[in-house]
């Protein structure tokens, strides 16, 4: 027996978001209750605000948008949860993965840092030298899993915003250069709460783009399937 749980954030005015990121907004444009017809509303969101995917677009020009990247890789048949415990600007390690037997089957990877705690508690820790993928299981992971087809994380970003600017983004390039590795890109979720996976057995797992014409990016929600 199984059931199914989400592990994305829901969308509202104001919410958090990565600092300097514009502010998401609901604004409403038609209301029964001032003599309209129907309730109906316009959303303003940056495509990395909230949950979100990150499509090969978001660093590289002729990468793909995320209108392009086949649906058949949002979708998971062995989702793994990676329980690593950090702190402020600690990284996920190689070592972190390999204690997990079940790594070289998995489809993709959910990394559950702790670090999701402090988002509706402590947003400006949250914001700020959160846990990152290192750079060395960046590469691991795209060149040692060939099952992998996504990462998510319960960050801000994959990446360590300061080793990002001295390293030219090598971890995003990890997952989704088409051109430096021979290895098919992966998909990259960040900004999960993965809360209700603690502690119960993952199934399966998928997620559904907004086809973004040419775009970089998607607000996204993912649903997995967990033992009851």
């Amino acid at each position: 027996m199984s059931k199914y749980v989400e592990i994305g954030y829901p969308i509202y005015a104001g919410m958090p978001v990565f600092p300097g990121l514009p502010e998401v907004k609901l604004d409403p444009r038609e209301r029964l209750s001032k003599g309209d017809e129907w309730n109906g509303s316009v959303l303003t969101i940056y495509l990395h605000a909230g949950t979100h995917v990150d499509a090969p677009w978001h660093h590289l020009n002729n990468g793909k948008g995320i209108d392009a990247v086949p649906i058949e890789d949002f979708i998971y048949r062995s989702p793994l949860l990676i329980d690593c415990p950090l702190g402020a600007d600690g990284f996920i390690t190689t070592a972190m993965l390999e204690a997990y037997e079940e790594l070289h089957e998995a489809d993709i990877l959910i990394f559950n840092t702790g670090y999701w705690k402090y988002r509706d508690t402590d947003f400006e820790q949250y914001a700020n030298h959160f846990p990152a993928v290192s750079p060395e299981a960046a590469e691991y992971i795209r060149t040692k899993l060939p099952n992998c087809k996504a990462v998510a994380i319960d960050t801000l970003s994959i990446e360590n915003m300061t080793e990002a600017k001295r390293t030219g983004f090598f971890v995003h390039h990890a997952f989704l250069d088409h051109e430096k590795y021979k290895e098919p890109t992966m998909l990259i979720y960040e900004d999960i709460n993965p809360a209700p996976l603690i502690d119960k057995k993952l199934i399966s797992a998928f997620a559904a783009p907004l086809r973004i014409k040419d775009h970089d990016a998607s607000i996204i929600n993912i649903i997995v399937e967990v033992e009851a």
